[in-house]
């Protein structure tokens, strides 16, 4: 039988392995950077302060490089840009999704302790719902090409607009409730 300690072992072991960088990662990080040295030179800032984050951004590009033919790709195959993740999200792989089930199921365990229920809402809602609720965020919102459908979707941009939404359709006064879920907004990761 497996003690507690094993088992705290082995999740932080399984964590170590989680927490390297992926290919998704080091690009996001590169973009990053080079936002940052151009913001720095626009701000004509020191020579010193503008090298450092030139020296980090080739040491990204490097890393990229290094990572990429220890995974036997080639520069022009991965920037073909058709086998890349949209801007904003990324893949989990094994070890990282058996770390993530573990903190969700921590997450979810706590709320029942104190008798929340859980409760899930479409990914779409009426767009005009959205955009009426976010404001000047609305620009974030993945909007849906019309699929000759009643009513334009998005995708939603949080969890609150849809609970509220659930709430006044189902018109509930109090609930104690918890809500994971996927949510899409044009936004940098």
């Amino acid at each position: 039988m497996a003690t507690n300690s094993d088992s705290s072992s082995n999740l932080a072991s399984e964590m170590a392995t989680a927490m390297t960088l992926t290919d998704t990662d080091l690009s996001d990080l590169i973009k990053i950077q080079g936002e940052l040295v151009r913001k720095l030179k626009g701000e004509k800032a020191s020579k010193d302060q503008i090298q450092e984050a030139v020296n980090k951004l080739l040491e990204l590009k490097k890393a990229h490089e290094a990572q990429q033919k220890a995974n036997g790709e080639d520069e022009e195959s991965s920037a073909g840009g058709l086998l890349k993740t949209p801007r904003g999200t990324r893949d989990y792989h094994p070890g990282q999704m058996k770390i993530r089930e573990e903190v969700f199921k921590t997450i979810t365990d706590c709320f029942k302790q104190h008798g929340a229920e859980t409760i899930d809402t479409p990914v779409m809602e009426i767009t005009t719902l959205l955009t009426e609720k976010y404001g000047e965020d609305a620009k974030l919102i993945y909007e849906l090409k019309d699929q000759g459908g009643a009513e334009p979707l998005a995708l939603r941009y949080d969890l609150t607009v849809p609970f509220a939404r659930y709430v006044a359709q189902n018109k509930i006064a109090t609930m104690k409730r918890y809500h994971i879920g996927k949510v899409y907004r044009r936004d940098n990761p």
